[in-house]
């Protein structure tokens, strides 16, 4: 008879739920988000982040990848994972400087064996992200005006994956459901002599707001071996992952639409406006509380929306010795100048995106019996990517260098390799590096990154036996 040490469904429901409304405020706010659907995200967990961003060949008994579903196979236990994501940030321009920063829960994640060559897991992860906020002094008849720029929202991956290993060979795929909005507004109002919105004319709200509800997939191949080498009395083993993942070009599906909307409104109302508050949300409570002081010069709900997001594909290697080191390689290339948008940018084209990524971790002792100190994985590495940006024919380039330490619990369990490792229940990441320049009067960022990765790793399922 089989029964649950816990209760796994219903246990990832209600964590759902509890952190859905913490995962869609992650990721970065940059001026750069305002193009194409937004900054993308990378799709590698803390671990693998930590390592450059090793997610074609990253292979775990306790991890998760979504970037290749053939990983999922090397799970042997239960395994409930979740990302914390912050950052600080430094933008400059030739004349000026800001800074900014946020944390948030970035990703969610379960998965679990079915049997000894099968596995599944599903989730929550970002797909890409805008939030952003421009403005622009112009001329009315005469008289100074603003114009205010701001992009908000995201889209997110549902997705369920399953794997099934056959001899050396893993072969995964993930179905997602990629859902979520982008919502545009551009404000625009006269200013009175003091430089403040004049309260004797009208501000001209325009809203277009990208609703998404689309399936795709994506699917991988891993090709894990395990070699000898030494004196036959001391032998040491070298283990190799290749990996390769990707999916082809997709369009979103007819469920997505498009809604228009330009409002003239009292800009008396602007006054009542809080600083953190967006336009969006101002405008779209005042709508329903004072309706009256609005003018509708057009609306537009439902539009049809073409939109074609391009494929990627995904490769990469580690190579391991034992359980005392590790190094990797990964390369991720994207043609974004096939993507067909809803919003055209007249300074702006996308262009195909490429990323490399190179890292590793050591162990300095797996003994039980070792120091605290020694027995943390420590990681390490850089990645240097081609962005998908391209604005006023400069290209957006983004780096970064990463280090980060796994942190142990005292569990011990045996990989598929047979060798005993100890579980890793807490990651800790930390990234620097920009993206940008200040060339033809664009914007550099320079960041730092900062993540925390916690698994939750046990056996859900078990056989008792009755005497």
């Amino acid at each position: 008879m089989s029964e649950f040490l816990l209760k796994p469904a219903r246990l990832f429901r209600f964590l759902l739920l509890l952190m859905l409304p913490l995962a869609l405020e992650a990721q970065e706010s940059s001026p750069y988000s305002r193009y194409g659907l937004g900054l993308l995200n990378d799709f590698n967990f803390v671990p693998s982040n930590s390592m450059g961003g090793l997610g074609a060949a990253f292979r775990a008994p306790e991890g998760i990848s979504f970037s290749n579903p053939a990983s999922i196979s090397a799970i042997n236990l239960t395994t409930l994972e979740l990302g914390v994501y912050g950052y600080t940030m430094n933008r400059k321009t030739e004349n000026a400087s800001a800074t900014s920063g946020k944390a948030n829960l970035n990703y969610l994640s379960l998965g679990f064996p079915v049997g000894k060559r099968w596995a599944m897991a599903g989730g929550l992860i970002p797909f890409s992200r805008q939030d952003n906020f421009g403005l622009d002094t112009v001329d009315f008849n005469g008289n100074t005006g603003k114009i205010e720029n701001e992009s908000e929202g995201g889209l997110y991956n549902f997705y369920w994956g399953n794997a099934y290993k056959i001899k050396d060979f893993s072969l995964g795929v993930n179905i997602a459901y990629l859902f979520g909005s982008i919502s545009n507004n551009t404000v625009t109002f006269p200013l009175d002599a003091g430089g403040l919105p004049d309260v004797n004319s009208f501000t001209a709200w325009d809203n277009n707001t990208l609703r998404v509800k689309s399936f795709y997939w994506n699917a991988g191949v891993q090709y894990h071996k395990k070699f000898y080498y030494g004196k036959a009395e001391n032998k040491k083993q070298l283990k190799l992952t290749v990996g390769l993942s990707g999916n082809p070009k997709f369009k979103i599906g007819d469920r997505s639409g498009r809604d228009e909307s330009l409002y003239m409104v009292d800009s008396r109302n602007l006054a009542f406006k809080g600083e953190a508050q967006s336009y969006g949300d101002f405008f779209g409570d005042l709508i329903i509380n004072s309706p009256q002081d609005f003018d509708t010069v057009s609306i537009a709900n439902d539009i049809s929306t073409a939109i074609t997001i391009p494929g990627y594909i995904q490769t990469g290697f580690t190579l391991s010795d034992s359980i005392k080191w590790l190094i990797g390689f990964d390369f991720r290339y994207q043609p974004w100048s096939q993507y067909q948008g809803y919003r055209e940018e007249a300074t702006a084209t996308l262009q195909n995106s490429w990323r490399v990524g190179f890292g590793g971790e050591f162990l300095p002792n797996a003994k039980s019996d070792a120091k605290f100190f020694s027995k943390l994985k420590y990681r390490a590495g850089f990645s240097y990517q081609r962005t998908n940006i391209q604005v006023v024919g400069t290209p957006v380039n983004e780096f970064g260098i990463n280090v980060g330490f796994g942190i142990p619990m005292l569990k011990r369990i045996y990989d598929e390799y047979n060798t005993r490792i100890m579980i890793y229940a807490f990651h800790l990441g930390i990234e620097a590096g920009s993206r940008g320049t200040v060339t033809n009067n664009l914007i550099r960022e320079n960041f730092v990154r900062f993540r925390l990765g916690i698994n939750l790793n046990d056996k859900w399922f078990m056989k008792r036996k009755y005497y």
